[in-house]
């Protein structure tokens, strides 16, 4: 254990107060890590989907005798975490995470990382923040109750590290493009990064200061690092060229950020983007068809068409979402390693099991939910290819398509077959568009999956 308490930022002591708990230098603990108890706490069993129903909305004390067992996915051996222990259902990866807030010191010592653990929830706060779950002690503030740190000499009475020994975690491998609130407090591995240039030779931190670094893919998307001025490495310098790094997906002020716990989370070992050969342009790549089944939304697709004579590399492609009236793009797919052959379509889905069960086949990429590829049917859809070029648009960005022309709410929209040139304005008159509710010169014709759609078998092939 490290002597004294010098090390620790003011604003840390600061939140500890607001507690009740002071933070700092604490005598009475002793950090031998006691003996592991694989029986853990005799409690009824609970899942992580389960225990996020205990959150009825504002921060709310467990009363019922449970236990929660979970996977520790971080560690503040090198001090680049303070108080956070964060935990993944040890059964189910796809549930996600929360994060446990303590004020023991030097926690890897007692849960290391890839620990299994029981979680006595019995006293325990549970609350959500910006999306992320929280569990541990409480505190108000103005009068509100929120999740605080659990005070150290009440930690062994809420976690008990299992008999079996610590496994590396394997992380969820995802992009920037790909996140979602899903992955909060989940131990992630975002591919394809590489810090901004103009933060390439700073270090992680400055002293004493949390910093927030940049990452950024070859598209201009970002993501931020959160990193301590206390830790053992923030004097090193940011790893340059470009690649992969594992982390803890957190959020900071409604925007993903990540947390690292060593430099050697990083995997950049491949050239940066500048240096880079971007991929090829076509006019006649276009979104072809965009499905919204009435009857199972998880059926939902879209569909890219290649109307030309010869085979497009998608690399540097993406498409971008504007959700209802949002200016601002959210969910985007990055195209890159697809091609789609001369005369072929390509067709994206975020549900591919149900996919496959309701059109006999598999998805050519899987993509995230509340992306492109899973609209309810009033958003805006835009192709980009590798230069930055808008291609082709389906919809007005910034309107919301309820009652207007590209409604397809409940049905589909499906490009003429006589359209072979994709368009960077919205054409109504290139599209057969259905929907529940007509007008605007669309069918109100609700469309059921799988007898109403054609993924992977655009009309248009057959003029070639």
């Amino acid at each position: 254990m490290k002597s004294g308490c010098n090390y620790l930022p003011a604003l840390l002591f600061f939140t500890g107060l607001i507690a009740g708990v002071p933070v700092g230098c604490q005598p009475e603990l002793d950090m031998d890590p006691p003996e592991p108890d694989c029986s853990g706490f005799g409690f009824k069993p609970i899942s992580l989907t389960q225990l996020k129903r205990y959150y009825p909305g504002e921060t709310n004390q467990i009363s019922d005798s449970l236990q929660w067992e979970a996977v520790v996915v971080s560690t503040d051996a090198t001090s680049n975490i303070f108080g956070e222990i964060y935990l993944q259902d040890a059964a189910d990866i796809e549930a996600g995470g929360l994060v446990f807030y303590t004020d023991l010191l030097e926690t890897h010592s007692r849960v290391p990382l890839g620990s299994s653990v029981s979680v006595n929830l019995k006293g325990l706060y549970l609350g959500l923040s910006s999306g992320a779950f929280e569990l541990g002690g409480s505190f108000s503030s103005f009068g509100n109750l929120s999740v605080g740190r659990l005070p150290a000499r009440l930690f062994d009475d809420h976690i008990r590290v299992h008999c079996e020994p610590p496994r590396t975690p394997v992380p969820i491998v995802t992009q920037i493009s790909d996140l979602s609130d899903s992955l909060l407090n989940t131990f992630v591995m975002v591919e394809k990064v590489e810090f901004i240039s103009a933060e390439t030779g700073l270090p992680f931190a400055d002293p004493g200061t949390e910093v927030r670094r940049t990452l950024s893919d070859c598209f201009g998307n970002t993501l931020n690092v959160k990193n301590s001025g206390y830790s053992d490495f923030y004097a090193q310098l940011l790893p340059d060229g470009h690649g992969s790094v594992r982390g803890v997906l957190t959020t900071y002020r409604n925007r993903f950020e990540l947390v690292v716990m060593s430099p050697l989370d990083f995997d950049f070992n491949t050239p940066r983007c500048e240096a880079r050969v971007l991929g090829m342009a076509s006019d006649s790549v276009l979104i072809s068809e965009i499905a919204d089944p009435d009857n199972l939304p998880e059926a939902r697709f879209l569909e890219l068409f290649n109307a030309s004579g010869q085979e497009v590399d998608l690399t540097g492609w993406e498409l971008l979402r504007y959700t209802n009236a949002n200016t601002e793009p959210g969910r985007t797919v990055l195209l890159e390693g697809l091609k789609i052959p001369a005369g072929s379509a390509l067709v994206m889905s975020a549900y591919p099991e149900v996919f496959q069960e309701t059109y006999g086949f598999p998805p050519d990429k899987i993509v995230s939910e509340n992306g492109p590829a899973d609209s309810n049917g009033d958003d805006t859809l835009v192709l980009i290819d590798p230069f930055g070029n808008v291609k082709d648009t389906f919809g007005n960005p910034g309107v919301d398509g309820s009652g207007t022309p590209h409604e397809f709410e409940d049905g589909k929209a499906e490009r003429r077959p006589g359209v072979r040139t994709s368009s960077p304005i919205f054409n109504p008159v290139q599209w057969h568009i259905y929907n529940d509710s007509g007008g605007h010169d669309t069918y109100k014709d609700p469309q059921n999956a799988p007898e109403d759609f054609s993924p992977g078998n655009h009309p248009s092939k057959a003029g070639l």
